[in-house]
């Protein structure tokens, strides 16, 4: 008998400290032995239900009414032991999960979670200017600075500046989350918002909306100048992200060589083509980036280089990149459409004709035809090519390679164009 009661006693306190309201306190009792062969069905009752019984028959014998005074205390053994508090019924009974709730015969309907919990200091703030902030998981309110300090929070770490009570912003959703990269992030509803708060567009990244349906791979992107970073790319594009590229995965073992690779149509850097790969793009993908401190004339000659179509502003930066197998780009301003090309130098550039290698830097006497080309009739009267206007040197932050697809589509482009008259001539 002695055994039965001492473990019956062990169940009552552990009862009440998983459901997290046991504490010091004089309970009453009434325990004669005479409800030790009731099934065990534990309560808690009395004063914020402080006094745990294992079964009805004992709570009622210490003198509580089962209905008015005790809430169903069951044992959480089939339940995990996620703490995520509740209220629930009339009686607001306090339980440490929805799922120990349901086996006392609650639905997550009669339910509420409790009030947060906001530690406050013990330092006088009184007549300390007004500065809201937010802090904590419990999202604690304070109107000053020295409020949340004396509170025990980092301003930096746990706390978000909130926004100006006299700000005037629009009501639309457009959330953003704000912060540096690997610190503290805030969310505020849009942008406008967020400014009040103290941040600038350059500090802010889109958030992915509600919603959005997109897979778990952890497949993180860097996305735009600040970075925003994103779990996957359909994140990304959720939010509206732009200019993205995959981050390389945590544990990939590349060695430290620093010889800078930008690759894919975002022009994404790497340091070396082995965490180029890890991080998804072949060597085929990828071009040499031009070092930072190479120093070449600010000219824009470009010149398409090996299999990849590597586009670079000059010679002298396709040389600083190890790239070979370069031509320049045909420049056929002031030069006739007709189609007979040529091959030039020594890695065989084609241009449409003898003009266009001319204009384009090479002698057309050293330049031979190109055998792959059949015989094309004499024509007169030949279109000029159309006038171009050169774009500005684009380089890349990460090594200064210019983006060139633009420029090669122009070259095809061009070379369709010259191809199209021949053709309408030779019907006519």
């Amino acid at each position: 008998k002695n055994i039965m009661t001492l473990l019956s006693r062990a169940t009552i306190i552990l009862t009440a400290t998983i459901i997290g309201i046991a504490r010091a306190q004089t309970c009453p009792s009434n325990d004669n032995g005479q409800c030790d062969f009731e099934p065990t069905n534990p309560y808690s009752c009395g004063t914020d239900y402080n006094c745990a019984y294992k079964n009805r028959c004992l709570a009622e014998a210490a003198g509580f009414d089962v209905e008015a005074d005790c809430c169903q205390a069951p044992m959480p053994s089939s339940c995990g032991m996620i703490s995520s508090p509740l209220l629930c019924g009339s009686k607001q009974c306090p339980y440490a999960n929805e799922c120990i709730a349901s086996l006392a015969g609650y639905d997550s309907s009669q339910c509420t979670a409790p009030p947060p919990t906001c530690p406050v200091g013990d330092k006088d703030c009184e007549g300390e200017p007004s500065n809201p902030y937010t802090c904590g998981q419990n999202k604690c309110a304070y109107k000053t600075v020295c409020d949340a300090q004396s509170a025990g929070f980092d301003l930096g770490a746990d706390c978000c500046q909130d926004t100006r009570s006299n700000t005037a912003c629009t009501a639309d959703i457009a959330s953003v989350s704000c912060g540096p990269p690997g610190g503290k992030q805030c969310s505020y509803s849009n942008q406008c918002l967020a400014d009040s708060a103290g941040y600038n567009s350059n500090q802010c990244c889109n958030a992915v909306p509600d919603g959005i349906f997109c897979t778990a791979d952890f497949k993180p992107v860097e996305c735009g100048s600040i970075p925003c970073v994103y779990s996957n790319q359909c994140q990304a594009d959720a939010a509206g992200a732009t200019d993205c590229c995959a981050q390389v995965p945590e544990g990939v073992a590349c060695t430290a060589d620093s010889t800078p690779v930008t690759c894919g149509s975002e022009q994404c850097g790497y340091s070396n083509q082995c965490l180029a790969d890890a991080a998804g793009y072949s060597s085929d993908q990828c071009c040499n980036a031009v070092p930072n401190d190479v120093a070449c004339a600010a000219v824009y000659e470009p010149v398409t280089c090996g299999p990849s179509s590597c586009v670079y502003s000059s010679q002298c930066e396709a040389e600083a990149a190890g790239a070979t197998e370069c031509c320049r780009q045909p420049v056929t301003e002031g030069c006739t459409m007709n189609y007979a090309p040529i091959l030039c130098g020594k890695d065989s550039c084609s241009y449409e004709n003898e003009c266009v290698a001319e204009k384009s830097g090479f002698d057309p006497d050293s330049c031979v035809p190109d055998p792959n080309t059949p015989p094309q009739p004499e024509t007169t009267g030949l279109t000029l090519f159309p006038t171009a206007t050169p774009p500005g040197i684009s380089t890349q932050a990460d090594g200064g390679t210019p983006s060139g697809s633009n420029s090669l589509f122009v070259t095809i482009g061009l070379l369709v164009s010259s191809a199209a008259a021949v053709l309408g001539m030779m019907m006519m």
